[in-house]
């Protein structure tokens, strides 16, 4: 569970460009405005290419060195595996759903081992990147750290320490020599399987979108008359960009600051 993307692809329809009905009512915006202006973001998502994407049209640049291919494919492996549940039956990825943009959209609130209710909904990936702070309550400040909290707990994935995770990794005949391989002669630890979950969260990018290549892209007939008016009121009389930043060369469509 990393906290909402900041990209303008599919992952950043929730975190971005997100209007009610009543505030639409509100400014005297019509639903369909808001329905044209939500849908924005739904295309041009690249989220599973390799080796690793630098940021796209619409994205701030990448902080940091760019992780292998290897690495990447590693976390892939790791983030699909339900063997790295206590018992078996949970994998990251049945919480962010690829089919739903890495996210949980389908449940208010997502579901943990043994069918156990979460306090909270599991949000997007995409472009977690570009995240500060993880955790709805910002608690984890790296992707490496982030990854061990849902393995340890009790209701997550329910592993009893991190000594039982890698001593099951050690096991398993797939894993044989794919961590050495990926991180210069480094096998399975707390440090390489962070490393490597934290590699495939930060190649999920989603970018290019018709709002990006209108905005930063130069295209100005990639969004409709429509929603060009759309996005006048988003940043506009709406206010909606007060929180939902969008930049002069980059649109997170979040402050990163925490609303109640």
């Amino acid at each position: 569970p990393a906290e909402a993307a900041c990209g303008a692809g599919a992952g950043g329809v929730t975190a971005g460009f997100r209007m009610t009905a009543r505030a639409a009512a509100r400014f005297g915006v019509t639903a369909l405005v808001v329905l044209a202006i939500a849908g924005l973001a739904a295309c041009g998502d690249r989220h599973d290419a390799l080796p690793p994407p630098a940021a796209g049209l619409g994205l701030p640049p990448l902080e940091g060195v760019p992780p292998s291919a290897a690495q990447v494919e590693l976390g892939r492996q790791l983030l699909f595996d339900r063997r790295l549940s206590f018992n078996g039956t949970m994998s990251c990825a049945m919480c962010h759903v690829p089919e739903e943009g890495f996210a949980s959209n389908v449940s208010r609130l997502a579901v943990g081992i043994e069918g156990r209710s979460l306090r909270r909904n599991a949000p997007t990936v995409l472009n977690v990147a570009c995240v500060r702070e993880l955790f709805h309550d910002g608690r984890e400040p790296s992707l490496e750290a982030q990854a061990w909290s849902p393995l340890l707990h009790p209701h997550e994935m329910a592993n009893p320490s991190p000594g039982h995770v890698l001593a099951r990794l050690r096991a398993l005949p797939e894993y044989a020599g794919r961590f050495e391989r990926a991180f210069d002669g480094r096998g399975p630890s707390m440090d390489t399987v962070g490393a490597a979950l934290a590699a495939y969260e930060r190649s999920l990018v989603a970018a290019d979108s018709r709002f990006d290549r209108w905005r930063y892209g130069g295209d100005v007939q990639a969004l409709t008359p429509l929603e060009q008016r759309g996005f006048e009121l988003f940043t506009g009389a709406a206010r909606c960009s007060t929180c939902h930043r969008v930049g002069e060369r980059d649109a997170p469509f979040t402050d990163h600051r925490y609303h109640a």
